[in-house]
């Protein structure tokens, strides 16, 4: 879930929709039970490869350098 939201918010950023980065984690955190530090992290993390891959990644999500 955290992934397929991640890619969600890449692609509306993309598209130059907006969306709001703490609502959509509250609602993670409502469906995995994980906290908001948590989540935010795994988007980093993913943030992180895609940096290493040079793909386009979340501007708000700055890569994590020990993914």
């Amino acid at each position: 879930m955290i992934v397929a939201d991640y890619f969600a918010m890449l692609r509306m950023e993309l598209a130059g929709e907006s969306y709001v980065k703490s609502h959509r984690n509250a609602a993670l955190q409502e469906l995995t039970g994980r906290s908001k530090g948590s989540i935010e992290r795994k988007h980093q993390n993913i943030s992180a490869v895609l940096q290493e891959l040079c793909a386009p990644w979340v501007a708000g999500y700055k890569p994590l350098g020990n993914y």
